[in-house]
């Protein structure tokens, strides 16, 4: 599935999104359950570049199924892979402050490609973050909105954050909203399923 930005940034969704905690438990997306920030430093490479460890930042699962987020520094930049099976998703780009996509937010990973037995994999929304922004929210056609989960790039040697998040396969479109402190909206993206 594609999805398309409103700045023209065009981007296969499969993202996690991560938040923290202005708002109350989320509503309108799969929970991440038996969350576990490791920073558990892993063999091999994801970078091509590698000037930093590579870890592991967290574990969990969503729908049963298990899910990590895997980071490493990668010359000036960063790549993130989040993964969970049959698919997951790996990015490499400048670290979110350096070429942002919009205000509040770095690169967004694409997703991988549907399983062939035609199931559909929850939405996956992942991506980085600005150091000024605090929580991320979803917010669905329907009106409903739900907050993310953030997570610390502090284990790759990274200053700043990522959001990590599944929706359910039949939203057809939202937007991934960026908030500061104190609530107030820093930036936004809008993305529509194609359905």
């Amino acid at each position: 599935m594609r999805r398309q930005p409103a700045r023209g940034v065009v981007v296969s969704l499969g993202l996690l999104v991560a938040g923290c905690g202005l708002l109350g438990d989320p509503d309108a997306v799969l929970p991440i359950e038996d969350v576990r920030t490791t920073g558990r430093e892993l063999p091999g490479t994801l970078a091509g570049n590698p000037t930093g460890p590579h870890v592991e930042i967290l574990t969990g699962t969503v729908g049963g199924e298990d899910i990590e987020v895997v980071a490493q520094r990668d010359g000036p930049g960063i790549c993130l892979a989040v993964r969970r099976a049959p698919e997951g998703s790996t990015g490499c780009g400048p670290l979110p402050d350096a070429d942002p996509i919009g205000r509040g937010f770095g690169m967004l990973l694409p997703a991988g490609l549907p399983p062939e037995d035609g199931s559909a994999p929850p939405l996956q929304v992942a991506g980085l973050l600005s150091a000024e922004v605090s929580a991320v929210v979803i917010e669905l056609v329907d009106g409903r909105d739900a907050r993310a989960l953030l997570f610390s790039l502090a284990p790759a040697e990274v200053e700043g954050s990522g959001f990590v998040a599944y929706l359910p396969a039949d939203e057809v479109g939202w937007s991934v909203v960026a908030l500061s402190s104190d609530g107030s909206e820093l930036g936004r993206l809008e993305y529509a399923s194609g359905h």
